[in-house]
């Protein structure tokens, strides 16, 4: 009878073991292209990885040869994410970034939409929080006013839409509406974050150089500590002694 009880304990802890595993399992970071013509699952050319993602020169070459299918304007040279999965007692966070080039000798679609997403973190957690999205955007050859709009989510929370734009033809990091920020509730576990990068830039001649823009986008939620007991008893002492007593004298009254 000894031997079965043990038996039965190993099982029962090899069970909650499994479904601890299957909780905190790493979920890779995902990413999709939009354009006029269609959508691109970029996963099918990078690298995915639950605090990277990688298109290699290869995955490049993929991703392009599909944008040239749909009649976009966009070439990639570099595309890449990262995230700090599954977050921490500080903050969860998704980042975005790469290298886009609006190419003269290409089609004419220049509406082009980048989502980027990461299930399943588990920290931080709190009653509420913030989710704060930043962008930024490094400009070539574009001229004033077109640029990139950016935004993030939590969950099905999204922060304002905001822009980055070009501020001319030289080198320029462009003028930017962000950061902004949203208040969030519950920050609770297995939360997921996103973001989105939508481009708008201009369509070179067929002899004229690349329009670029190097950009990102970072998605980072925070949460609201909830107070520690040691807290609790501090903020309590803080209390005038009047009230003390009168909490006091009412509690006896009660009693008797």
């Amino acid at each position: 009878m000894g031997k079965l009880r043990r038996y039965l304990f190993v099982l029962a802890v090899s069970a909650c073991v499994g479904l601890i595993a299957g909780e905190v399992r790493a979920a890779p970071i995902s990413m999709t292209i939009d354009v006029t013509g269609g959508s691109i699952p970029v996963d099918v050319f990078a690298t995915p990885g639950a605090t990277t993602y990688t298109v290699d020169a290869a995955g490049l070459l993929g991703l392009n040869a599909a944008l040239a299918a749909l009649g976009s304007e966009y070439r990639f040279i570099s595309l890449g994410g990262s995230s700090n999965f599954p977050g921490d007692a500080t903050q969860g966070q998704l980042v975005v970034t790469g290298e886009i080039h609006s190419v003269g000798t290409a089609g004419a679609d220049s509406f082009l939409k980048l989502t980027e997403v990461e299930t399943s973190f588990t920290s931080p957690t709190g009653a509420s929080g913030t989710l704060r999205s930043s962008s930024t955007g490094n400009f070539t050859n574009q001229p004033a006013g077109g640029g990139q709009t950016a935004q993030s989510m939590f969950n099905a929370t999204a922060t304002p839409t905001y822009t980055v734009l070009s501020t001319g033809p030289a080198v320029n990091p462009g003028i930017n509406g962000g950061p902004v920020s949203v208040g969030v509730a519950p920050v609770s576990t297995l939360y997921t974050l996103t973001n989105m990068i939508t481009f708008g830039l201009a369509h070179p001649a067929a002899t004229a150089p690349d329009i670029v823009d190097s950009f990102g986008v970072t998605a980072t939620v925070t949460a609201n500590a909830v107070p520690e007991p040691a807290s609790l008893i501090t903020m309590l002492t803080a209390f005038p002694l009047p009230l003390v007593v009168v909490g006091l004298l009412r509690r006896r009254r009660a009693v008797a």
